[in-house]
């Protein structure tokens, strides 16, 4: 069975291709059968749609994702320079847009407080764009940067001193960072005084920072602190104004999600020839085409028209006719009008509130679970009978194909009967003629028939299984199964004949027996006349048994009833009557 889930997941996918934004995707892969918001973001897609004949671009601007800045808002409860940039582009992105539309409807989507744009503009003023604290907007910064270069000017020009008086002693002629300070790499075997900093892996290197380079070196660190300490005051001014306004950002966030979701629907519904379904109380599908088919054929998909007089619908037709095609695009119409998108149809209505239920699809899940394929159907229908409602849609594909014919066609019967006067309606495929039978002489179903890939409602066609047969199996296994066919309704008549005589001739035996019955019950009443040794040769002379054979059916007179004779043995017999053996004398027999 293809589950519900399957054909929600194929269609949002399929939508959620034509969204610009990661956050209008997820939208879309999240969107659930919902008819109050469905009618509301269906009038969405038709403003979209209105306001791009009107020339509205369907382009969106180019908008940073901003999840992983909440993402790293709750881990480290602050932002950094990066994360403030992503937040300033994704305003601006936002603004940009709201710019573009015009419709109130859909603008409504992207209210921006004043708040947030003075925030971008702040965070673009304060921040490069790869999150560094502009040194031109800030003098003291500016100041302490200048600084910061000269001391380390002097502290270089030291060094090179240094090196120049030491070089013979050094292991690299420039100084080197080692914890954090500049230190000279010196032999092991030499001394120079200062503070040593470290040793190489072979101990032959020592990192020595000299004495008289610790004052300046002290002042250059004092000075980096400064700007640090400087530059973490604006990003932490900056990170708390978005933290007071995270509240908003991410409803302007979800918003964006939701419009980017419905320009998507827009964008679908204009390149598959979509159109706003309409809520009704009934299903009706004029120049229908199955998504997902369209995807791969285009123009060249088959439309289904369907209206139905009645809420039972029996699809018949060939092998890859196209029955499964046109239940999938049922499922796929009331699916999508449920969750608020286009469908790709001249016209469509369907039951508001409608549910899809199918059964019978394509499925591996009985064999995992180790169900047959019947009571997996079985297991399957019960759950959707516990679920279903009035107005809710049923869609059997292949009804009870893994059993007996003739049991599966008179329990899809009733099972259509019991749906259809509850009012839900129910669409079944078969290739059953017994089930075709039924439905064509009842008042519960609507029959129709395939005819390449289109529904004519109203006719039971055949199914064609040799015909199609041709194309994969050898001619003679074919030609043989053809031969067969031929003869069935002619042993079907020999098979009806031999019926009749065995009727007749039953009927001629029970007649029989009821003279026999009369002649005795005759005799009987005359016992008060007649001697009763008489009375029996009248009963022998009535039914004589010459010879009892075993196989052969018998009526025995002891218990009114025929029965078939197993055994005989000594002048006793056993006989088998209904479901029981008995023992009876040979001249109980008639």
């Amino acid at each position: 069975m293809m589950a519900h889930r399957d054909l929600r997941e194929d269609i949002l996918r399929l939508v959620g291709g034509y969204c610009s934004t990661a956050v209008g995707e997820r939208t879309v892969l999240e969107l659930k059968p919902d008819y109050q918001r469905a009618k509301s973001e269906l009038a969405d897609v038709a403003t979209v749609l209105s306001e791009y004949e009107k020339g509205m671009s369907l382009t969106f601007p180019q908008i940073p994702d901003v999840e992983e800045v909440f993402s790293f808002l709750q881990k480290y409860g602050t932002l950094n320079g990066e994360k403030l940039v992503l937040v300033a582009k994704f305003i601006d992105g936002i603004v940009k847009l709201r710019e573009r539309i015009v419709s109130n409807r859909l603008a409504r989507y992207l209210n921006v407080p004043h708040n947030l744009v003075r925030l971008a503009r702040d965070i673009k003023a304060n921040l490069t764009p790869s999150g560094n604290v502009r040194v031109d907007r800030h003098s003291t910064l500016s100041q302490l940067i200048e600084r910061r270069n000269e001391i380390r000017e002097r502290l270089l020009s030291l060094y090179g001193d240094i090196i120049r008086r030491h070089q013979d002693k050094l292991r690299e002629h420039q100084p080197v960072m080692k914890g954090g300070r500049l230190s000279l790499a010196v032999i092991s075997n030499y001394k120079i005084d200062g503070i040593v900093h470290g040793f190489s892996a072979t101990t032959e290197t020592i990192f020595v920072e000299p004495y008289e380079v610790v004052p300046i070196q002290n002042a250059l660190v004092q000075v980096e602190d400064q700007i640090r300490d400087y530059e973490s005051r604006i990003l932490k001014t900056l990170a708390n104004r978005v933290i007071r306004s995270v509240e908003h950002i991410r409803r302007l966030y979800r918003n964006l999600g939701r419009l980017d979701s419905i320009f998507a629907r827009a964008r679908f519904s204009l390149d598959y020839g979509g159109v706003i379904p309409q809520f009704g109380s009934k299903v009706r599908l004029k120049g229908a085409r199955e998504p997902i088919l369209y995807r791969v054929k285009g123009k060249d998909t088959v439309p289904l028209d369907l209206e139905l007089p009645t809420y039972a619908l029996l699809i018949t037709g060939p092998n890859a006719g196209g029955k499964t095609v046109a239940l999938r695009t049922v499922a796929f119409s009331v699916l999508m009008a449920s969750m608020g998108i286009p469908v790709p149809a001249e016209e469509v209505e369907v039951p508001e509130g409608a549910r899809v239920f199918l059964l019978g699809f394509e499925d591996e899940g009985s064999v995992k679970s180790g169900l047959s394929s019947f009571t997996s159907e079985l297991q399957k229908l019960r759950e959707i009978l516990s679920q279903v409602r009035e107005g809710d849609i049923v869609l059997f594909d292949e009804v009870f194909a893994s059993t007996d014919p003739d049991e599966a066609s008179v329990l899809a019967y009733s099972t259509a009967k019991y749906l259809a006067e509850r009012r839900i309606y129910i669409l079944m495929s078969t290739h059953f003629s017994t089930l075709k039978l039924l439905a064509k002489t009842s008042d519960i179903f609507t029959v129709s028939t395939v005819e390449g890939y289109r529904l004519v409602m109203g006719k039971v066609g055949e199914s064609g299984g040799l015909k199609a047969a041709k194309a994969f199996l050898p001619p003679e296994i074919v030609s043989y199964a053809e031969e067969l066919l031929k003869e069935v309704p002619s042993y079907i008549v020999r098979l009806r004949e031999e019926y009749e005589r065995k009727l007749q001739k039953l009927a001629r035996e029970r007649q029989e027996v009821r003279e026999s019955l009369r002649k005795i019950r005759a005799a009987l009443s005359e016992r008060g006349k007649v001697p009763v040794e008489e009375i029996y040769r009248e009963v022998e002379k009535v039914s004589p048994v010459k010879e009892i054979r075993e196989g052969q059916e018998y009526f025995v007179k002891t218990l009114g009833l025929k029965g078939k004779v197993l055994k005989v043995k000594d002048g006793k017999v056993i006989v088998r009557v209904r479901n029981f053996e008995v023992e009876v004398r040979r001249e109980d027999l008639l």
